[in-house]
């Protein structure tokens, strides 16, 4: 059956129903992420993100459920108290952005979010907000291209999460100045537009020398893909997985990779290596779906000796982001 944006609607609308008969305690579900775009799909899949908010602390703060190979549920979790006052989700760019946006209420008997809503996207684009917005992310990448430029973090895997972290962080330090920031699958999907609107066109190729090779060809991608699956696999009976690489998100990693490979290469390796990444930091060093991920840093030149080189890019695009900072 083809997935539609119409069906997962409609799924997002029943589970959120389901939520609020389970828990007395659940104020307000709405929607956010990808349903709110009128074309959610990268390879024909998304995934269905609902915030539930509680009246009381919460237990859980994420988490990933199965509807079946091709649909899953990702529910974050928050305390009432996080939007309050609801003037300070303007300088928040996850949840104040996801309001701003058109987060769409699915449960909510006491008007809550559209009160709240209304609080937290008046004043949302004024400039010192957006600034604000953007600066949690700049300070961020420059702190972890600090550290690697001292030598504080150990080489490794470690080095390499914290340079992906940089990375990441740079873009949408970038991305926040005219939107929501970016997540994995669509962060060098729409880097480029973002980094127009905020004058800095060239931008987006800076990031991306940063983490690509001439290596990169069409017979890399099944070795990758089946090293990503393996990785996953191996850590399917782990005790503590975190929800972004739970296993039930594999077939959404692979099905966008696959689908980007041809035409925008660039954004299908940063999606295997983010979340490459995550799952290989959660392996033992002797397995061997971990060697898989330390081949492919190697092919894609991620080492102590092009490091220098990438970390003196780094410093130059974030340059950049603080110059338009300082035009603000």
């Amino acid at each position: 059956m083809r997935v539609t944006r119409d069906i997962l609607l409609n799924l997002a609308k029943e589970n959120a129903a389901k939520l609020t008969a389970k828990d007395r305690g659940l104020v307000c579900v709405y929607l956010t992420g990808s349903l709110l775009k009128l074309d959610p799909f990268i390879g024909g899949i998304t995934d269905i993100d609902l915030i539930c908010v509680h009246d009381r602390p919460v237990t859980v703060c994420r988490e990933i459920v199965r509807i079946n190979a091709d649909v899953h549920l990702d529910i974050a979790h928050y305390p009432q108290d996080a939007y309050s006052p609801a003037r300070k989700l303007r300088l928040d760019p996850w949840l104040g952005g996801a309001l701003d946006l058109g987060a769409i209420s699915l449960q909510d008997s006491t008007h809550w979010f559209d009160l709240t809503r209304s609080t937290a996207v008046s004043q949302y684009w004024q400039t010192a907000n957006v600034a604000a917005r953007s600066k949690l992310f700049l300070e961020s990448a420059r702190q972890d291209w600090q550290a690697l430029v001292d030598g504080g973090v150990p080489q490794g895997i470690k080095r390499i999460q914290t340079f992906v972290n940089a990375i990441r962080n740079t873009a949408n330090a970038t991305a926040c100045l005219s939107g929501m920031p970016l997540t994995v699958r669509r962060l060098f999907v729409d880097l480029p537009e973002r980094a127009d609107k905020a004058g800095i066109p060239e931008l987006t190729g800076d990031l991306v020398h940063l983490f690509t090779s001439i290596e990169v060809t069409d017979e890399s991608w099944q070795p990758w893909l089946t090293g990503l699956h393996n990785s996953f696999e191996a850590l399917s009976s782990a005790k503590s997985i975190p929800p972004t690489i739970n296993p039930n998100r594999l077939n959404y990693y692979e099905k966008a990779i696959l689908a980007l490979s041809e035409e925008r290469p660039a954004a299908a390796v940063w999606i295997l290596l983010d979340i490459w990444t995550l799952a290989a930091n959660k392996l033992p060093k002797t397995e061997a779906a971990y060697k898989e991920w330390q081949d492919f840093c190697h092919q894609l030149k991620l080492d102590s000796k092009t490091l220098p080189a990438r970390l003196d890019a780094l410093d130059a695009a974030l340059e950049k982001i603080e110059e338009v900072h300082e035009s603000l």
